[in-house]
């Protein structure tokens, strides 16, 4: 259950960057637009900006995506092989706490009522 909702969160981490891209995207139009609106850039200029502000985005995207997935690739590698290594000494640790109440067992009661009949022997 861990494992999934690390990588749900992982995932909101993604789609905020990729939702941040867009929203760049977006104020450089408006930004441009302003631009345009006031004479200050033509409108030629404003769409080449705006498209070349459009395609580094998108160009770096796959890039992104690779690093998220090695990223999730990563984490879900180290979880298994944590757990397998915890199942392991789980296991470990049971047979030793099986092996020391077997030993331990029958050795209390013998003592115990040995200890009781010298001490009454003793009066």
């Amino acid at each position: 259950m861990a494992t999934n909702n690390i990588q749900e969160n992982l995932k909101k981490y993604f789609y905020s960057g990729v939702g941040l891209a867009a929203h760049t995207a977006e104020v450089v139009q408006k930004s441009v637009n302003e631009l345009v609106k006031n004479g200050k850039v033509s409108e030629a200029d404003g769409k080449k900006i705006v498209g070349d502000a459009i395609k580094k985005v998108e160009a770096r995207r796959p890039e992104i995506e690779a690093k998220y997935n090695e990223a999730v690739h990563k984490f879900v590698k180290l979880t298994s092989t944590e757990v397998s290594k915890l199942q392991k000494r789980i296991e470990s640790l049971e047979k030793q706490l099986t092996i020391k109440k077997s030993q331990s067992s029958p050795a209390k009661p013998a003592t115990k009522p040995a200890a009781r009949k010298s001490a009454a022997r003793k009066r």
